[in-house]
């Protein structure tokens, strides 16, 4: 794409250099993947189109094809088209390959029909369909077999709404009841029947007279936002700043207005959990893309959380087994990230969902903080900077220095609040906007050189440096940025198998058993820690465990195993459960992927969820979990050694246990600080390390009783181990494993020539909350 736009990650922050990237590291396992649009700006139908043409090479090359030889197909549901446009969409799909020219001829004569059907014929929906020609042609071929690619892969279209014409009778009087109107609309196939267990889902209250059609106050704040104008991600003091979101205004205009869009929400909602329960008790291996506007799919609210409700009504009350197991499948899918790995279920043919988002660049306002622009603009009339300079420069920073241009737009309002700070304002959402979010330059004329990107890409890149490493590491702010970002990384390529032998040799040492091995199994080479924290807890059955620092979730898993977690599915509230709490998305996400594939009942025996030590309060709170006196032992293997503020980490694991609870805190230490020499650049690792001499004490100011600092036995150096080589995984090519601890040219090479266990010391940090 010749266009300034960056592909931003929420869960890291980070970018993805490419479409084919994203795809290949992300997407392409992905059983359904929305992608939230502003209609008919061509740049964001660019990203669509390589995103197709992506997709579908990547389901072609990945082995994801049936056994009788027909390639998946790729089911697009758009907007655009209501459902009764299914006929023309079918007829406009009907296509034999041709030579080109003919061909050629053949999809323009098919588009102008197409166009025609669209306007006269129907005349409804009112979208301009000439700027998706592209990505129309596209689908219409590779249903010919005859994409540019040659991927074999179809791409079926669907009409994703109801009727403009027949949703805007929703709040007309024309009928005796709206029972009346819902029983119609469902009679067309817009909506469940009520025979349906499907129809469970439609209202907020099943069987109520007021046939209030279900949504989330979450989701109606956004609405509102979005007609409003008002902030709902910083934080206010009331909700009655925003029209309507009082329990009384039900019957309010802002009200009748969010139904009229919870009905579209509906449709386009049942229409895509019907294509997928058809299509998986077929026995067909399809994937789904949805494009819609994006407020209709924003923090996975509207259309995502209207399919997830219908999957979960088929999932209870469909009283065909084989229909409630596949729903059950779909659910549980779902509601999981597409994390690539190497030993998940073969049976399944796409895991996860994820959402793409968009925004336009302007609403970053360069011009009022980046610096060269502020420079530019000053002297001109009213501080304007002419638009050739303002291009220039923004080109330049897109082209010289684009993780400059990631800051400031990570910086911006526009993007900070939904997509990093979603849960502190008014609305309190559960999910960013969007998984990844799509910036793009929206000044059309605005093209880059070609000459300019060849440059930029023959460029060398900087020597790899140790991921905790920053300019200005000793700022608390800092080294824990470098540390979500490092983990991030760990967890993204989580999937990939790592050096088994190696982790097995390691977890033995630090104490771990056979037992703890064989439990492990096939996630053994995820194992992230110092120590043995489980040597020290000592869990005992039926207790409730905490891990802070889960990682990839093996302790979690052990720790599950010793309470008895893994074994109770009662639904008492007394009965055992494990939480694990960790800084990086990308590792919770994994986490929470293989708890579902070991068969643990998620979330009421096992959860992972995201959240910082230093604010663990909060993690819990979003959690719905009880913030104090909840958890009966903490364990930690290594997370400790990264937290700037220790005392403050402490003092909210003592909250989080019960009276009477335990921790068992597993991290690395300096034995004196003395020994940091400052005319050395020490890794942030190091710097972040706590004084051995401080902890006991530490503890004990916040409260804790019988402190002990329990000398872990795990030296730093001298462990005998297998070569660390690196595992090429056949089923994911030649991609490697992302390593913390790999080494980084010469960038700390003095500590090679130190004695590293007479500098710091490993410890299990022993307390009891009186």
């Amino acid at each position: 794409m010749n266009f300034v736009h960056r592909i931003l990650k929420a869960s890291s922050a980070s970018t993805s250099p490419t479409v084919q990237k994203l795809v290949q590291s992300e997407l392409q396992n992905a059983k359904l993947i929305y992608v939230g649009e502003f209609h008919g700006e061509s740049r964001i139908i660019s990203f669509q189109m390589q995103l197709l043409r992506e997709l579908t090479k990547c389901y072609a090359s990945s082995g994801s094809k049936k056994t009788d030889g027909d390639a998946p197909t790729l089911h697009l549901i758009m907007e655009h088209f209501s459902q009764d446009m299914q006929p023309i969409l079918d007829r406009y799909q009907t296509s034999q390959r041709q030579p080109a020219e003919q061909q050629n001829e053949e999809d323009s004569k098919a588009f102008e029909e197409l166009i025609s059907s669209y306007n006269e014929k129907y005349g409804t929906e009112g979208h301009n369909l000439h700027p998706y020609r592209e990505l129309l042609q596209f689908c219409r071929r590779s249903t010919a077999g005859d994409t540019d690619n040659n991927s074999g892969c179809k791409v079926r279209l669907h009409g994703g709404f109801i009727p403009r014409n027949q949703a805007a009778r929703l709040n007309k009087e024309e009928y005796a009841s709206k029972h009346e109107f819902f029983q119609e609309m469902s009679s067309r196939g817009y909506l469940p029947k009520e025979t349906e267990p499907m129809h469970q889902a439609l209202f907020e209250k099943p069987g109520s007279e007021s046939l209030v059609l279900r949504g989330s106050r979450e989701h109606q704040l956004l609405i509102q936002s979005l007609m409003s104008g008002v902030d709902i991600y910083t934080p206010i003091e009331s909700e009655g700043d925003i029209d309507g979101s009082e329990e009384n205004e039900k019957e309010s205009k802002i009200s009748r207005l969010y139904q009229a869009q919870l009905l579209k929400d509906h449709a386009m909602g049942y229409k895509i959990a019907s294509l997928m329960m058809e299509h998986a008790i077929a026995g067909k291996s399809d994937r789904y893309m949805v494009i819609a506007g994006f407020g209709h799919l924003k923090h996975y609210t509207g259309v995502p959380d209207c399919v997830h409700g219908y999957l979960r009504q088929d999932a209870l009350l469909n009283p065909d087994v084989q229909h409630r197991s596949v729903a059950l499948d779909l659910l549980l899918s779902l509601s999981r990230p597409p994390i690539r790995s190497s030993v998940q279920r073969s049976s399944i043919s796409g895991v996860g969902s994820t959402l793409i988002g968009c925004q336009m660049m302007y609403e970053v306002y360069l011009e009022e903080t980046y610096p060269p622009m502020i420079k530019a603009a000053e002297g001109n009339e009213d501080n304007e900077m002419e638009e050739n300079v303002k291009r220039s420069l923004l080109n330049d920073l897109y082209l010289r220095n684009p993780d400059t241009l990631d800051k400031y737009i990570l910086n911006a309002e526009a993007v900070r609040g939904p997509l990093m700070h979603y849960s502190d304002g008014l609305a309190g959402f559960l999910r960013p906007c969007a998984d990844f979010l799509f910036v793009y330059d929206e000044d059309d004329e605005n093209e880059l050189d070609e000459a300019d990107l060849q440059d930029v890409a023959l460029s060398g890149h900087a020597a790899q440096k140790c991921p905790f490493h920053h300019d200005q590491s000793n700022k608390n702010d800092d080294a824990k940025a470098e540390t979500i970002d490092a983990y991030e990384r760990v967890g993204q390529t989580a999937g990939l198998r790592g050096n088994a032998a190696r982790a097995r040799a390691i977890m033995t040492y630090l104490g771990y058993t056979e037992s703890d091995l064989e439990y492990v199994a096939d996630d053994i080479f995820n194992f992230q820690g110092v120590a043995n924290p489980h040597t020290v807890a000592k869990i005992e059955r039926g207790e409730r465990v905490l891990d802070i620092g889960s990682g990839l979730g093996i302790d979690s898993f052990l720790a599950a195993r010793n309470c008895g977690a893994d074994v109770c599915e009662e639904e008492d509230s007394n009965a055992p459960f494990v939480v694990g709490v960790d800084i990086a998305q990308s590792e919770v996400n994994h986490a929470m992927a293989r708890a579902l594939d070991r068969g643990l009942v998620v979330p009421d025996r096992i959860r992972f969820i995201r959240g910082d030590v230093e604010k663990l309060s909060d993690a819990l709170a979003k959690a719905n979990l009880a913030a104090d006196n909840l958890f009966d032992v903490c364990i930690s293997n290594g997370a400790f050694c990264l937290v700037p503020d220790k005392q403050k980490a402490f003092d909210n694991v003592f909250k989080a246990l019960r009276p009477g609870g335990r921790m068992a805190i597993s991290t690395t230490t300096v034995t004196d600080p003395k020994h940091l020499d400052p005319s050395f650049e020490w890794p942030v690792c190091v710097k972040m390390f706590g004084n051995l001499d401080e902890i006991q004490s530490m503890c004990e100011s916040v409260g804790f009783q019988n402190v002990q600092i329990i000398d872990a036995e795990s030296p730093l150096e001298g462990m005998e181990l297998p070569d660390d080589e690196e595992v090429v995984d056949s089923a994911n090519n030649s991609e490697q494993r992302f390593k913390i601890h790999g080494k980084y040219s010469d960038q700390f090479e003095f500590l090679q020539n130190m004695d590293m266990d007479a500098l710091c010391k490993v410890v299990t940090v022993y307390g009891e909350k009186p």
